[in-house]
């Protein structure tokens, strides 16, 4: 599993500003977690943060970056656009000025008066209950307000899977909580969605299709912040089928298992979207595999891992 920005654009007026962002390891760590656990409040991002003037130094991937070390922060719509394949997740979201933060204080209708002239020297995107999740230091780029011209920031990621998706549209594991699958409001600042997790893995000979089957509680061996790792023995079966020279009592005997596959259970989420407390979870009767080749044969150690692309 793969996560990757694509770009991030400011654009000023007729100005555009075009840069991809780091991504920060707290994100690779709370997208691995919200495939595994049922109980984290997966990530996403619902606003994008601008910082002025003076740079944030010595930012790299381990650094742990809140809004708060900010000065602007804009909201987003809530939602993200997404362009879907099987093994893949391109998400889109776009920002600007029409509502923002600034103090302590929330200011609408595209006016940044304020701020005209100023310098934005760095971006990060995330949300207040996670934290800032990517990075973008602008201090070399001359990025200037000008509050008589519309703002707007665009972001693009790619959430790509070594795997082909089954009796889904798309890796839904890879983007929980992000796209809000099937999401809607419940209560006040109640909402519920669809998040998909981790339940088996096993091997078959046809895409999708699991012949042999362990759950994961059974045949886990090792877990850290990126990956878990199980451990399977496989012997090697060669196929006996039918020739010219059939007898009698003769039963074909397929080949081993032909591809590794994962299966993930959908459930329904229910948490207030203001503080991150889960309301209720169901597990429904629904799943989906993620299949890809198998050539490996004997006492196999098989990592599940995600990082950046």
């Amino acid at each position: 599993m793969k996560v990757s920005n694509e770009f991030v654009e400011v654009k000023i007026g007729n100005r555009k500003f075009t840069r991809k962002n780091m991504i920060l390891n707290t994100f690779l760590k709370k997208i691995f977690d919200s495939q595994i656990y049922n109980s984290t409040f997966a990530p996403y991002i619902g606003s994008c943060y601008l910082k002025l003037n003076e740079p944030l130094n010595n930012v790299d991937y381990d650094s742990i970056l809140q809004p708060s070390d900010f000065d602007i922060s804009l909201a987003g719509t809530g939602k993200c656009d997404k362009i879907v394949a099987k093994n893949s997740i391109k998400t889109i979201y776009k920002f600007d000025n029409s509502n923002y933060s600034y103090n302590g204080n929330t200011y609408q209708g595209k006016n940044l008066d304020m701020f005209d002239g100023q310098k934005i020297t760095a971006i990060g995107f995330g949300q207040r209950l996670v934290g800032i999740l990517a990075f973008i230091d602008t201090s070399n780029m001359n990025i200037i307000i000008n509050s008589k011209e519309n703002f707007e920031v665009t972001r693009v990621d790619n959430f790509q899977s070594d795997g082909v998706c089954n009796d889904f549209d798309y890796p839904l594991h890879l983007v929980n909580n992000i796209v809000r699958y099937e999401g809607k409001f419940t209560g006040l600042a109640i909402e519920e969605h669809t998040e998909a997790q981790l339940y088996s893995v096993g091997f078959g000979n046809v895409e999708g299709l699991m012949e042999e089957e362990y759950l994961i509680e059974d045949v886990e061996i090792d877990r850290d912040d990126y990956s878990i790792t199980f451990n399977i023995p496989r012997t090697q079966k060669n196929g006996a089928y039918p020739s010219e020279n059939l007898r009698l009592g003769f039963y074909p005997i397929k080949d081993n298992s032909k591809y590794l596959i994962f299966k993930y259970r959908l459930y329904r989420k229910s948490q207030n979207v203001l503080t991150g407390v889960i309301q209720d979870i169901t597990y429904l009767d629904q799943y989906y595999t993620m299949s890809k080749p198998n050539t490996d044969f004997g006492d196999l150690n098989i990592k599940l891992k995600i990082e950046r692309g």
